[in-house]
């Protein structure tokens, strides 16, 4: 990668300093294809309009921005798990937000049940590229296994077979 840096005055505060950082890295001519499990904890605690309505909005977002080569499979979790999507080409936009756009929040929280159908389904249709589990949730784990120390060493494990997690969390408070 490289760093380029310009500094010069600053117009409106004579004390002061502006500087201009750029870091650029090597230009992907061939985007990577991605195999994507969006794990979507549809919970009761996520009926709330900062949770669940917010992860159908955000992940409307990421689903515009995916190209031709990645495909797209849904896992929810509640009182039980459950693939609601199997593999989609993110070409199928209207197909996959369908399914995000007709979650429903309910009952208790199977995350740790959830967290393992998805490495299921990532490992099942696994691709030369990006791919990765995106979990969205509002923290709670009161189901199943709810260790920090499993859940970590799960992750881990699975991470060095090149499937990689990301979590976002949404609501206030809750996080575990």
């Amino acid at each position: 990668f490289g760093v380029n840096y310009e500094v010069s005055d600053c117009p409106w505060n004579e004390e002061n300093m502006l500087a201009m950082i750029t870091v650029s890295g090597e230009e992907i001519t061939e985007p990577m294809p991605s195999n994507i499990v969006f794990l979507i904890d549809v919970s009761g605690s996520m009926d709330e309009y900062n949770k669940l309505p917010f992860v159908k909005a955000s992940l409307s977002m990421l689903i515009a921005t995916l190209g031709e080569n990645d495909k797209i499979s849904v896992v929810t979790y509640a009182s039980g798990v459950r693939v609601a999507l199997e593999p989609t080409p993110a070409s199928n936009k209207q197909k996959i937000l369908g399914v995000i756009n007709n979650l429903q929040a309910y009952g208790s929280t199977a995350g740790a049940s959830g967290i393992q159908l998805a490495y299921q389904q990532a490992e099942k249709y696994k691709c030369d590229g990006n791919n990765r589990i995106i979990l969205c949730t509002d923290g709670d784990f009161n189901v199943g296994m709810s260790s920090d120390g499993d859940l970590q060493k799960l992750i881990e494990e699975k991470r060095e077979n090149g499937i990689f997690l990301s979590i976002l969390g949404f609501g206030m408070g809750n996080y575990k």
